[in-house]
């Protein structure tokens, strides 16, 4: 956690002291002007600790507010100590979690105000977070919350193991509002949650002469999400292509490259192609690239303007907690 601690008064000073020596924080003090400082750090930081009156924090932070998935955790703390209260980012920014560690380490008290923490109710933004899974569409937290406390039953639908009991309220099955934990942005609810684990490899081919856009626009008709993707892999001597440098760029993730015999080596039933053996040394790219790093294939070769795609999975197991 790469926290900031900021404080406006004497006694506010000494409690930003302990605070920032407890958590190895950044101590900022008596900043003169708060809102040009604001504009400063508020993205550089995860944690933002105010220690003063909550008016004070939430003028500050204001203009600069976003989104739940991007924004910082904030947290206020009265400058006697007394008092720790996250005021943004609660579940996916961790304010809730880290003000709860906060008060324990400095002897204060937690003030929580979400809802599904003060009912005891299961958080799946929460859950998501603290697994490192993306919340594609964090608009419908507030249909699956609102369900969950309401009493209603949550749907699930997942595509690898799961191991541990499932929170309460929530079952396999046909409801109005549902959670989908899947590489693909599948949508079988009235009001879906689709939560992403980083969890897919694409093995790409291409010719020298296919267009820049021809893999995205292949992607894009996968039916996968963006934030599934972890890795583009293809043949060594293709690392150059442009369309394939595209692809991992529009993804934002790194290009693997791997040589005709590592991709040779590795067993398993491939598509296979006297041409393309011929012509680089392997029987198939894309499905052994993607395959590589040991997935197995959710997607096989398929083909588009000259260019091929394969996705292979992790073979991940979902650990649900109630």
């Amino acid at each position: 956690m790469k926290a900031a601690v900021i404080s406006f008064t004497q006694k506010g000073d000494l409690l930003n002291e302990k605070i920032s020596r407890v958590l190895s924080a950044d101590s900022y003090r008596n900043t003169k002007n708060l809102k040009e400082f604001m504009q400063e750090i508020f993205n550089k930081y995860d944690t933002l600790i105010f220690i003063g009156a909550a008016g004070i924090a939430v003028r500050a932070i204001a203009p600069y507010i976003r989104s739940k998935d991007t924004d910082p955790a904030v947290i206020v703390c009265d400058e006697t100590g007394r008092f720790v209260i996250p005021i943004l980012s609660g579940h996916i920014g961790g304010a809730n979690a880290a003000a709860k560690r906060l008060a324990e380490l400095i002897g204060a008290v937690p003030v929580i105000t979400t809802a599904t923490d003060i009912n005891g109710v299961w958080a799946a933004d929460t859950w998501a977070a603290e697994n490192g899974y993306y919340i594609e569409n964090i608009e419908n937290i507030k249909h699956i919350s609102g369900a969950l406390l309401r009493g209603e039953t949550v749907g699930l639908c997942c595509d690898f193991r799961i191991s541990g009991e499932l929170p309460e309220g929530v079952s396999f099955g046909e409801y109005e509002n549902g959670i989908v934990i899947s590489p693909f942005l599948k949508k079988p609810f009235k009001n879906t949650l689709n939560i992403v684990p980083r969890c897919v490899c694409i093995g790409a081919g291409s010719k020298k002469e296919a267009d820049r856009e021809s893999l995205k626009t292949l992607f894009s008709s996968s039916g996968l999400s963006k934030n599934a993707v972890r890795c583009v892999s293809t043949i060594d001597i293709k690392k150059n292509s442009d369309c394939i440098n595209a692809l991992a760029k529009y993804l934002d993730v790194p290009l693997i490259t791997y040589t005709a015999d590592e991709l040779n080596s590795l067993d398993g039933e491939y598509t296979h192609s006297d041409f393309v053996k011929k012509t680089v040394g392997t029987d198939n790219v894309c499905e052994r690239a993607a395959c590589m790093q040991g997935g197995r294939l959710i997607i096989r070769k398929t083909a588009g303007d000259g260019v091929t795609m394969a996705v292979a999975a992790d073979d991940i197991e979902i650990v649900m907690v109630k």
